[in-house]
């Protein structure tokens, strides 16, 4: 059971949305195993775009769209139930997440958790999270933040 929360090794930010490194790949069972986590940042517009890697347990790496970049570790708790994700910014806010698994195999998590800043963090992860995050007749797919939603790609 994979994943987790907030992620990114590479982030770059375009007119339309975000994209993040396309290196990571979904190996079940593997501690190479990455997928992509994007999660709301607060109720200003703020989003966070990262990798989750491992299995059961692993590294969770990113960008917050301010530029600030986050890295911790995340752990679960079996494939189909709960797991939490920690996380530190270079900026010295902490995040913490508590999450729950929706799909073992794909890496499917959704989340909620806060950091110190006293923001709200909403979480998804997984291999398909973009086309989670696609609602039907959408151009695209977009992080349904408070601030209204965060075009992705």
């Amino acid at each position: 059971m994979i994943r987790l929360i907030l992620p990114v090794t590479i982030c770059i930010t375009l007119p339309w949305g975000v994209h993040a490194d396309t290196t990571c790949e979904n190996i079940p069972y593997s501690a190479e195993n990455c997928v992509r986590t994007v999660a709301c940042v607060g109720d200003q517009g703020l989003y966070f775009d990262g990798q989750a890697r491992g299995w059961n347990e692993g590294a969770v790496t990113g960008q917050i769209s301010d530029g600030v970049t986050c890295t911790g570790t995340w752990t679960s708790d079996g494939p189909m139930g709960a797991g939490i994700a920690k996380m530190t910014c270079e900026d010295g806010t902490d995040i913490r997440v508590l999450y729950h698994t929706q799909d073992n195999e794909t890496g499917t998590v959704i989340g909620r958790g806060n950091d110190t800043r006293g923001r709200n963090i909403q979480v998804w992860s997984g291999t398909n999270v973009l086309a989670f995050l696609t609602k039907d007749g959408a151009v695209g797919p977009a992080l349904p933040c408070n601030s209204g939603p965060i075009p992705m790609s």
